[in-house]
């Protein structure tokens, strides 16, 4: 911006009589706004670095529940498939021998078997993780 002889500044009303005042006046707010900047990237920084170790250890924790959960319903999953196959074998041989009475008690329990929610002690052992989840984040 140009300002003629008999205009005012209105920043810097000494700027025509001080010039090097007006020069320190703006140098020192170039280093204020350059320190400023400097404060806040390190605090950005600093920041960046706690959102990483946050995340990271929120993928750790994400991680095991996962593995766990896998665990857990491999187990309850294989050990159905086990007396699934354990009891349709039993049914197989009960049929041979022409057992009816023993293919009607089979059967009733692997009804039994089916209708029971495989998910149902899920809830529980969520509640377990999450104790769990709650000592490995301190």
């Amino acid at each position: 911006m140009i300002y003629e002889d008999d205009e005012e500044y209105p920043e810097y009303p000494d700027v025509r009589r001080f010039p090097e005042q007006a020069a320190a006046n703006t140098a020192g707010a170039v280093i204020h706004a350059l320190s400023e900047y400097m404060r806040t990237l390190e605090q950005e920084k600093s920041k960046r670095r706690d959102i990483e170790r946050k995340r990271i250890a929120a993928l750790s924790v994400i991680r095991t529940e996962r593995e766990a959960m896998l665990l857990y319903l491999r187990h309850r999953f294989g050990e159905r498939r086990i007396l699934f196959e354990e009891y349709f074998r039993l049914v197989d041989t009960a049929l041979q021998e022409q057992n009816t009475q023993a293919v009607s008690m089979i059967l009733e329990t692997i009804m039994e078997i089916y209708r029971d929610n495989p998910g149902a002690g899920i809830d529980e052992f969520r509640g377990r993780m999450s104790e769990i989840s709650e000592v490995i984040r301190i």
